[in-house]
């Protein structure tokens, strides 16, 4: 495991310490950060670098703001905490069909990909979601308004069953 990986875990134990709280399972891990389980029935999300951590904290607090619990009948998950010292964002566990992991989306400006690029991704994602692809298509569209672009679309994210 990388030094990048173990310093995210540390923080992650250091905010659980901090926060009285028990890191229990590891949840998932992928280029963003690594996620736990606590024993507050929350999930704890370590990032693995300052820009995601911004933009995952950043999404969470205008749901919030606009007290977003539903986007196109997905469950988002309630900011429980942030550290923006250690990185650290915490949300309450939910059920699906929901959406999470909000590192890989942008606020307030829709990012520009060459053509090409966009329809590899699209096609990529119709391959993943199937018959299900206007759903998520139409969820994305419901974040959108929020002024949330989601970029890290994919089914451990916009999860529907």
């Amino acid at each position: 495991m990388s030094d990048l990986w173990n310093q995210a875990r540390d923080r992650a134990m250091v905010y659980a310490q901090k926060r009285g709280r028990v890191l229990c399972d590891e949840l998932g891990s992928g280029y963003d950060g690594i996620v736990f389980a606590t024993n507050r029935a929350t999930a704890v999300k370590a990032l693995r670098y300052e820009e995601l951590y911004r933009r995952e904290r950043d999404v969470y607090i205008r749901l919030r703001d606009r007290n977003v619990e539903f986007v196109e009948g997905f469950r988002v998950p309630a900011l429980i905490g942030y550290d923006d010292q250690l990185w650290i964002v915490e949300m309450e566990f939910v059920t699906p069909p929901f959406v999470v992991d909000f590192a890989g989306a942008y606020l307030d400006e829709r990012p520009q990909f060459p053509a090409e690029v966009y329809s590899d991704w699209q096609q990529e994602k119709i391959d993943q979601y199937g018959a299900d692809w206007p759903l998520v298509q139409s969820v994305m569209a419901g974040f959108a308004r929020l002024g949330i672009y989601l970029g890290d679309v994919k089914p451990g994210n916009i999860t529907l069953q």
